[in-house]
């Protein structure tokens, strides 16, 4: 699986999750506690995984390498895991090292190391084994540590799992599956000691419910009756099944193949048949072969989570659920190639050619299908080509080409995307954006309209048409619109702050007060918030709580040149020069473009006779705005003040050039002229 290692993130979770989580991003003992009192992030709580991130983040920032070797590791260190595990219960070192050779190879098990977000995966696997390992010598007879520390050593990791991932909640019954394997009697004493995890399971199941509710994953599929429903479960049985001997149609999303409502394929409800038989014939076996029962029930249990009885998303099956259940199914390949080996001596060369002929497919297909999951447009493509009927796959990789500015390849495949899914109100707001990007603006406004016709409730299709009315000029329209915006997202400050700015715009500078206001009231973009607001405190002669904006803009950025440049002209004004000074070089510092800063700084010097000083500013500016007239009428009062008369005009002229009405310059102008005219008459 080393071509993981060169994989960059995906457009699949991993923008939400990585790149655009703040949470990971503080490693202080601050971040820590928001990480884990977070309620969820993408519809999970996961509070030991974001962690893990935060800790990738800390070594090497938004390099993916250093998230993908960690994802690496955590894999060898649960095949490890694996052997040892299946060395205990097997008491066999060939039956483990078959196990975990077949667990660390097996193609399915690509998508959870070279998918950056499937670390939950890896995490609640890796602690769910500690757990299970611990409960092993908890139940043997003779152990070298009191019976106690190894129960909760198991119960501690159990914890551990659940916080990585609530798939984490089906350990109780895999203790109980390992209690049958171990012949241990079902007593009361047996029955106690699974309470705490039972609780911790029920617990962790009603918020996993909860979350993914909150975050819309239930409301993606819905069942008609309850036979589609089980008829769900049983093909995603007999799928994995297949697909642990044979892995075939490798891909990172399978989707459902009908319509919503519609019922499911005939297959579907074809496949009870052969599990029920395998369900029933394993109950022959209860006492017979427990080691047959406990590998097939430890792959049946691990799956409950994710069998999809109860839908989540829009993914029929995934190749990650069968992480942590096909430990059981390999032990059991493991225990038969080691029967056949000491039942067929003689066949074993052949067997051994064999054996190795199958471990090299599996690890050729492995090696290859890594590269899938180089980037998004590599990983959507594969998934187009297996199911090219299926909208997500073109929708994913068009917004991937958009992140990469392949506009017309993007456009490309919305457009075929729509085709599939004509009433997917995110499509035709993702298109309007690339015909945004390429100057099609009646296009693109059209296609936001479409997004808000199909989904009345699409926030940030109202905010971007908002904004295409602002730069239309079509303020009272964007105004209706960031309005719509507020009203869907109260919480939040998109519409509060466009509807600020347009507020300005028209002089409604009470209004604008208002909703910067509530923005500061729910703590949100905070910096330009207050400097907007000290902004709109200016053009109400507010003076005073103009400072106190300014000022509080740069205790929460310091490297804000325009509040520096703003709060600069409140100090100007005052004539606390000083102070000024001190303001506007910090904003040139910043940012070399501030011109009012260079102007005023001039200003300053020249009243001050720094004269080189003045001028060296006004250059400044000038570089920057050759079209401002305040800058050539500053310029000409500097020539006048130095006695420069001639080169006083012709600087005073360029200004009323540029401004034929500024009252000032024409005064300027006729007083050098009169000194002009003395000096001739004398």
């Amino acid at each position: 699986m080393s071509p993981n290692l060169y994989n960059n993130f995906l457009n699949w979770d991993d923008t939400a999750y990585i790149l655009n989580n703040d949470l990971i991003k503080d490693l202080s003992f601050n971040g820590i506690k928001n990480i884990f009192s977070t309620p969820e992030v993408v519809s999970t709580y996961a509070p030991l995984t974001l962690l893990s991130w935060a800790l990738d983040y800390a070594v090497g920032g938004l390099n993916p390498v250093v998230f993908h070797v960690t994802n690496l590791v955590l894999h060898l260190l649960i095949v490890a895991l694996v052997f040892y595990l299946t060395k205990f219960i097997s008491k066999n070192n060939g039956v483990a090292f078959i196990t975990a050779l077949l667990f660390g190879i097996h193609p399915m098990h690509v998508e959870v190391v070279g998918w950056v977000s499937a670390r939950k995966d890896l995490l609640y696997t890796l602690f769910l084994l500690g757990s299970l390992i611990t409960y092993y010598f908890y139940t043997e007879k003779q152990s070298k540590y009191p019976k106690y520390y190894y129960f909760l050593a198991c119960l501690f990791f159990f914890i551990l799992s659940l916080l990585a991932k609530g798939a984490a909640v089906i350990l109780p019954l895999i203790l109980f599956a390992f209690d049958y394997l171990k012949t241990r009697k079902l007593t009361i004493k047996l029955l106690l000691e699974k309470v705490p995890f039972f609780l911790l399971s029920i617990f962790f199941v009603m918020l996993s419910i909860q979350m993914q509710a909150k975050g819309g994953a239930m409301d993606d599929r819905q069942f008609t009756t309850v036979i589609d429903s089980l008829s769900v479960g049983f093909y995603g049985y007999l799928n994995y099944l297949i697909k642990a001997i044979i892995p075939f149609n490798l891909s990172a999303y399978h989707p459902y193949p009908n319509a919503l409502g519609d019922s499911n394929p005939w297959y579907y409800y074809a496949a009870a048949l052969p599990v029920l038989v395998l369900f029933f014939w394993l109950l022959t076996k209860i006492k017979k072969n427990r080691n047959l029962v406990f590998g097939f029930g430890f792959f049946f249990i691990s799956l409950i989570p994710v069998i999809q009885v109860l839908p989540f998303g829009t993914a029929v099956t995934a190749d990650r659920y069968t992480y942590l259940s096909y430990i059981g199914l390999f032990y059991l390949i493991a225990l038969g190639i080691n029967w056949l080996f000491t039942k067929y001596k003689a066949l074993n060369k052949v067997m051994v050619c064999s054996v190795l002929i199958y471990v090299i497919c599996l690890g050729v297909t492995a090696y290859q299908y890594s590269k899938t999951f180089k980037n998004g447009e590599v990983l959507w493509s594969n998934v187009i080509e297996h199911y090219p009927n299926n909208f997500l796959g073109y929708m994913n990789r068009g917004e991937f080409r958009v992140s990469k500015l392949k506009d017309t390849l993007a456009l490309e495949d919305f457009n075929k995307a729509l085709k599939l899914n004509p009433d997917y109100a995110g499509l035709y707001f993702n298109r309007a954006f690339v015909y945004t990007r390429l100057k099609q603006k009646d296009l693109a406004y059209a296609d936001l309209n479409k997004a808000i016709e199909k989904d009345a409730s699409y926030m940030v299709a109202y905010l971007n048409r908002g904004l295409q009315h602002e730069d239309n000029n079509n303020i009272d329209a964007a105004i209706k619109d960031f309005t719509k915006v507020i009203e869907l997202a109260p919480n939040d400050y998109f519409g509060y702050y466009n509807r600020a700015t347009l507020y300005n715009r028209k002089g409604n500078y009470t209004e604008a007060i208002s909703d910067l206001n509530h923005i500061v009231a729910i703590n949100q973009f905070l910096d330009e918030t207050y400097y907007l607001r000290g902004k709109t405190h200016v053009l109400l002669d507010d003076v005073n709580n103009a400072f106190k904006d300014f000022s509080k803009t740069l205790e929460i950025n310091p490297s804000f040149a325009r509040a520096h440049t703003q709060r600069g002209h409140l100090w100007f004004h005052k004539m606390k020069f000083k102070e000024a000074i001190l303001d506007y070089n910090e904003a040139v510092s910043l940012d070399d473009k501030q011109m009012d800063a260079f102007i005023n700084l001039g200003v300053i010097f020249m009243n001050t006779k720094a004269y080189d000083k003045a001028a060296y500013n006004f250059e400044k500016a000038k570089l920057l705005n050759p079209n401002n007239h305040l800058i050539y009428y500053n310029i000409g009062l500097l020539y006048q003040l130095t006695n420069r008369h001639k080169e006083a005009i012709i600087a005073l002229d360029k200004a009323l050039q540029l401004n034929p009405r500024y009252t000032p310059a024409q005064q300027a102008k006729l007083e050098n002229l009169v000194v002009l005219k003395n000096k001739s008459a004398n």
